[in-house]
């Protein structure tokens, strides 16, 4: 879980708009809660899919067995892997300049609303997330350990938000200033960081789940 959620916790959306909130009036109040806002509508949509909809599956299907767990955990490896590729291959085009807008989005506005909405469209097309959950799907642990699986995920998922709120709140007026060009470069650079470390994820991955298999 740790794995895939390490390169999806580079998310531009997420820290672009966590950073310039704390440019505006009551900034760690507001990081803080844009921050807790994504965090629960995040686990929540993961919640949703695994118990729900990972439910209905099992019903359907015999219990999985010790080489089908494997296979799952191998096939989200691949697959892994292959995102990490696309993100290389699409780097320049997924990479973004900073935008005036998303300043004055960061520093109005409501930071409950903004961090669900972010987060809610993020969730749409949360690929390494869905990974993850259909590895909780197809894992064998009980309820209780598929949602600490999820809240562990989220909890990587968010460390940059964490961080940013941690900084804030030390370092002051002088932490805006150091984590506004560290969020630009994230979001011009992210896919350059993010494609390796999906890339290495889905290979140990991919290479854990062959190992158990043979």
């Amino acid at each position: 879980m740790v794995a895939i959620a390490a390169p999806d916790s580079l998310n531009p959306s997420l820290i672009v708009a966590a950073v310039f909130l704390t440019l505006g009036a009551h900034p760690i109040r507001r990081s803080l809660v844009f921050t807790i806002t994504a965090f629960v509508v995040t686990l929540a949509g993961g919640l949703a899919i695994a118990l729900g909809l990972g439910d209905l599956i099992l019903s359907l299907i015999p219990k999985l067995s010790r080489t089908a767990k494997y296979d799952v955990i191998t096939a989200v490896g691949v697959l892994v892997m292959i995102g990490g590729a696309v993100l290389w291959w699409r780097r320049e085009a997924l990479a973004s300049e900073p935008s005036d807008d998303q300043r004055n989005l960061g520093q109005g506005g409501s930071a409950v609303l903004l961090g669900a909405g972010i987060a809610g469209v993020e969730l749409l097309t949360a690929f390494p997330y869905f990974a993850a959950i259909a590895m909780v799907i197809g894992s064998s642990v009980s309820g209780a350990g598929k949602v600490f699986l999820l809240v562990l995920y989220n909890v990587i998922y968010v460390l940059p938000l964490i961080a940013i709120v941690v900084v804030r709140t030390i370092m002051g007026e002088k932490g805006s200033e150091l984590l506004v060009p560290v969020s630009e470069w994230i979001e011009t650079h992210w896919p350059v960081v993010a494609a390796p470390i999906a890339v290495l994820a889905g290979a140990a991955l991919t290479v854990y789940g062959i190992v158990q298999l043979t």
